[in-house]
């Protein structure tokens, strides 16, 4: 794995520069960062190792910060934290004084929600959208969120106002990754 591609992210722009051919040894990178700094740091490990591709794909292809990212559960950011300009930090995570466990829009402007658990990431996301959209600016809105997220009520009223605006540039991402706290029930997760 000796390539030291994680070395040279600073930004998302800089992730942007690397080919396609380039992203896999990325991930590997990426994935064994996590796991040495949460090893040390303790935190969201299976979270975090399940969301390193998904990051690296949303601010390959989207033009972070000024397009918007929001996480629907902020402990599966750590890969995020690390693509935006933290992973030096990443030592201090969840430690007193040092890097939130979560985004923090305090912490970074890649950070454009601040959340911890689920179920918020549609209906914030939306509100970016139309605010552009309102505003004239050209740019995107994107809300990762999981399936034991989208099982609360709160996901659904945020689905059916975004199914009626008109011209907001919202993308939902669906990480349907059969997993939750607990065991997912219900009649949407045996649909998903």
């Amino acid at each position: 794995m000796a390539t030291n591609l994680l070395e040279s992210i600073h930004s998302p722009a800089d992730l942007r520069r690397l080919t396609v051919a380039q992203l896999k040894g990325l991930a590997d990178e990426l994935r064994e960062c996590v796991l040495q700094n949460v090893a040390k740091t303790g935190g969201h490990l299976s979270s975090n190792l399940g969301t390193v591709e998904l990051t690296i794909a949303l601010h390959y292809v989207f033009n972070t910060p000024h397009d918007r990212v929001v996480w629907d559960v902020g402990h599966q950011t750590y890969p995020h934290k690390i693509l935006t300009g933290r992973r030096e930090r990443m030592p201090t995570l969840r430690q007193l004084g040092g890097m939130s466990g979560f985004p923090r829009r305090d912490e970074s402007e890649y950070d454009t929600f601040g959340t911890a658990h689920s179920s918020t990431s549609i209906s914030a996301a939306l509100g970016m959208a139309v605010a552009a959209r309102q505003k004239g600016e050209d740019r995107k809105a994107v809300a990762v969120i999981g399936d034991g997220a989208m099982t609360a009520g709160m996901a659904f009223e945020a689905l059916n106002n975004a199914g009626v605006e008109r011209d907001a540039r919202l993308l939902v991402v669906l990480n349907d990754n059969d997993m939750s706290i607990s065991p997912p029930v219900g009649a949407l997760n045996r649909y998903l």
